[in-house]
């Protein structure tokens, strides 16, 4: 009897015992999250935990499907969720991303990529994370991960990366940008030729001197937009400063950029009026085509260029090819 009270005793100290380590270990794991809270906090930054076999999800600080515009339980935590949403262009990159993680063929998980707002919109987000537990075959049960909202940046690196490539003005190609239009051109497999029409507008100074660089800036915009209107989607269009604009055309044609030149010169037989004020532009359009791939932008250019300057010899207002 005094054995089985002895031993009685000694598993109610054990139990005692436990739920003391219990209630510290339960204290430390709430200290670890206020101060990863607090770590974390206004940094856009969360944490992420997923069940790999289940698939389910767990985002600490945050509801799942939030920054998406998703309320409380609008959205299953799962894999699946997310892969539904991600962006059509940059799901196969980051569901592959996740899969060479999982599968071994990665140490690590990284992706950015966009999520599909619950408005339409588009978020973009960066991500990474990695296994943390395997079971007794080694496969993997647990991963954890952090993600945040890069909208922001994203946004401004993009304008960046566009306002390098166009006119201040006229938001057309600037020069650096349709070389790399020629480029691809030349690199595409559908590749069977191109031209390039160099456009001079007639008597432009005119305009600048007598009326100034505001209304000048006017006129240059409306030209620009009468150039998209008229010509074939597939053209790229810059503005190389002052009034000279150059068109590359993926067609070499000769009947093609005749009738294009045309078309662009009649669109331009009618006044311009801009506040109350009309004004007559003429363009002398140069072409030069080209049909091999060892084709070279500069001498290329060069040659519409000639071609234009001829134009104006001759009396403006018309073309001529090289």
């Amino acid at each position: 009897m005094k054995n089985t009270d002895s031993s009685s005793t000694e598993l109610i100290k054990q139990l005692e015992k436990l739920k003391q380590e219990n209630r510290r270990l339960n204290f430390a794991n709430k200290l670890l999250e206020e101060k990863l809270s607090a770590a974390l906090d206004n940094t856009g930054l969360y944490v992420w935990e997923q069940h790999i076999p289940t698939g389910k999800l767990k985002i600490y600080e945050q509801t799942f499907g939030s920054m998406c515009g998703y309320k409380l339980n609008e959205l299953e935590a799962t894999v699946e969720s997310w892969k539904n949403n991600l962006h059509p262009e940059d799901k196969d990159a980051a569901i592959n991303s996740l899969n060479n993680h999982l599968s071994g063929k990665a140490s690590l998980y990284e992706a950015t990529y966009r999520m599909v707002h619950k408005d339409g919109s588009q978020r973009w987000v960066s991500d990474r994370g990695r296994i943390i537990e395997l079971d007794e075959q080694q496969k993997p049960i647990r991963m954890m991960g952090t993600h945040s909202d890069i909208t922001a940046e994203k946004q401004y690196e993009l304008s960046l990366t566009k306002y390098a490539n166009l006119d201040p003005l006229t938001n057309l190609l600037n020069r650096k940008a349709l070389k790399q239009a020629f480029d691809n051109l030349i690199a595409s497999i559908h590749y069977q030729g191109g031209a390039f029409l160099f456009i001079d507008l007639d008597d432009f100074k005119k305009i600048n001197d007598s009326f100034g660089h505001k209304v000048g800036d006017k006129v240059l915009l409306n030209v620009a937009q009468k150039l998209k209107m008229y010509s074939p989607r597939t053209t790229s269009i810059s503005r190389f400063g002052g009034d000279e604009f150059v068109m590359l055309c993926d067609s070499s044609g000769k009947d093609f950029l005749t009738q294009l030149a045309q078309t662009l010169i009649n669109a331009f037989s009618k006044p311009i009026t801009l506040d109350s004020e009309s004004f007559n532009i003429g363009l002398s359009i140069g072409i030069c085509s080209f049909n091999d791939r060892e084709s070279i932008f500069d001498e290329i250019f060069d040659h519409a260029d000639k071609a234009m300057y001829k134009v104006k010899m001759s009396g403006k207002n018309n073309f001529k090819f090289w």
